[in-house]
C-alpha cells in the first residue's frame, strides 16, 4: 500500500496503479492515471456526507484551477476566508459555500456542462453591475430587458 501526497491530501492511500523503481540509491514512485486518480479523488470529496476538511476544499479549489481570489469572488468571499478554510485557521467551510463548491466542482471536475458555473458567474457580473435604472420592452415574444 502506498501513501500518495501528489493530491496535498494525509489520508489518500493506493492498493495497485504504481510502480516502485530504484533510481541510483533512491526508490522512485510512479503513479499511473493521475488525472484519473485526482478525478475520482474529486468524487469522493464531493458525495461525502461530512464537512470538507481545509485540504479537501483546496484540493478541490486547485484541481478546478481557481485562484483563492476567483473562488472568493464567485463564492461572495474573501481571498483570505478562503485561505482561512484551506488552512484551517477558522472553523468549517460555511454550509453554503461548501455546497456553491461542491456544485462547482462536481460541474467542472466530473459534468463540465458549464451551466452551474455559467449561472453563478452571470451572478457575479449582476453583482458588479451599477444600474441606476432597468428598462424593459415588449416584445412579440414577450418581456425582455432593453438594451
Amino acid at each position: 500500500m502506498y501513501h500518495y501526497r501528489g493530491a496535498g491530501l494525509d489520508n489518500i492511500y493506493l492498493e495497485n496503479g504504481y510502480r516502485e523503481a530504484m533510481y541510483g540509491d533512491e526508490k522512485v514512485i510512479s503513479v499511473e492515471d493521475v488525472e484519473g486518480l485526482h478525478k475520482v479523488i474529486a468524487g469522493v470529496l464531493i458525495e461525502k456526507s461530512s464537512p470538507l476538511t481545509g485540504q479537501e476544499f483546496r484540493f478541490l479549489r486547485t484541481e478546478m484551477g481557481l485562484s483563492q481570489l476567483v473562488l472568493g469572488k464567485l463564492i461572495r468571499v474573501s481571498d483570505q476566508t478562503v485561505a482561512a478554510w484551506e488552512k484551517e485557521v477558522t472553523k468549517k467551510v460555511s454550509g453554503p459555500s461548501e455546497l456553491l463548491v461542491r456544485a462547482l466542482a462536481r460541474e467542472r471536475l466530473l459534468h463540465s456542462d458549464g451551466q452551474i458555473s455559467d449561472f453563478i458567474e452571470m451572478l457575479v457580473e449582476l453583482d458588479q453591475k451599477i444600474a441606476e435604472k432597468i428598462c424593459f420592452k415588449e416584445t412579440a415574444e414577450g418581456w425582455e430587458e432593453a438594451a
